[in-house]
């Protein structure tokens, strides 16, 4: 199967074969028991007939004659069923920031940063786009959310790779919206999720803190897992070294005129402090965090967290 191709005519320009090729053989595992309508590899929280055998109970009237062991019949002179971990298949949602800030660092900046640097936004559908190719391709199953200040697109999750075109499909055609409302994304996506499973969600974070771990919160108690990928410029992590800036709030307008030697040691501190409080905050609750600037190759990111998440 072609996974770069598009609708047999051109290129996805979010799937690129040398960043596929970067991924071969990782999996997208489930750290958590997870909830599913196929099989899979993922252990489920329903028991049922499969290879691995975790318990015995009592026969009812109903069950399946088959079901029963019968050694454990002439050494109890009872009826007893075994019953087996099935495995299922994952649902993985990805929500996908696309709101004004995430220009940052696009075609306008080339100017200044040159001709080389990525915009958040695109850096964020490249790495959502191998996430969800990895998670069909292993059998899982991906649904999208893209947001700004409230939901632009949704799609169920589905396992077919005609319904991974479809995502990458509505992220090429997304632009950038308006101002970003994490939170409140979180809280309307979680009525419309119904099966507990991957939370994957991939944004600049500007946004209340305590308002997204909150929204967040609600995801950890039905035992979803939650990874976060904090995408950052390299200069909104330190200041470029540049004489003069005028600063320009792309969400609200707002300016501010400054010598970047001035403030960039305050600068620095500022977003230092608010990337440890959203790390902090999300190990407290057993969600996964990790920063990325856009200069990383998405696909080594990737590689090197998969990796990580399973021990090698």
């Amino acid at each position: 199967m072609a996974a770069e191709t598009k609708n047999g005519t051109g290129a996805w320009q979010l799937l690129q074969p040398s960043a596929l090729a970067n991924l071969q053989n990782l999996l997208f595992a489930s750290r958590v028991i997870v909830e599913g309508a196929f099989a899979g590899r993922h252990r489920s929280p329903y028991k049922g007939s499969a290879a691995e055998f975790i318990d015995y109970r009592e026969y009812n009237p109903g069950d399946e004659h088959r079901s029963i062991d019968w050694k454990a019949y002439a050494r109890s002179d009872r009826y007893f069923v075994k019953l087996f971990q099935t495995e299922t298949d994952m649902n993985g949602y990805l929500l996908v920031d696309c709101s004004a800030s995430m220009g940052y660092g696009g075609p306008a900046y080339q100017r200044l940063f040159g001709k080389d640097t990525v915009s958040k936004l695109d850096y964020a559908k490249h790495l959502a786009a191998a996430i969800s190719f990895l998670l069909v391709q292993q059998g899982d199953r991906v649904g999208l959310t893209l947001f700004d200040d409230r939901i632009r697109t949704h799609r169920p999750p589905g396992g077919t790779f005609p319904h991974l075109y479809t995502l990458l499909d509505a992220m090429e055609k997304q632009e950038l919206g308006k101002q970003t409302s994490l939170s409140g994304t979180l809280r309307d996506a979680y009525t419309l999720i119904k099966r507990r499973g991957l939370l994957i969600v991939v944004s600049d974070f500007l946004d209340d803190v305590d308002a997204v771990i909150q929204a967040l919160n609600m995801y950890r108690h039905r035992n979803f897992e939650v990874l976060l990928f904090h995408v950052m410029h390299p200069y909104e992590r330190q200041l470029p070294p540049l004489d003069s800036i005028n600063f320009v709030d792309s969400e609200t307008g707002a300016t501010m005129t400054s010598r970047s030697g001035d403030i960039a040691e305050a600068y620095a501190a500022e977003v230092n402090t608010f990337i440890q409080r959203l790390r902090s905050a999300a190990m407290a609750r057993g969600i996964d965090y990790r920063t990325v600037l856009t200069d990383e190759p998405y696909s080594d990111v990737l590689r090197e967290f998969l990796l990580n998440r399973s021990g090698r």
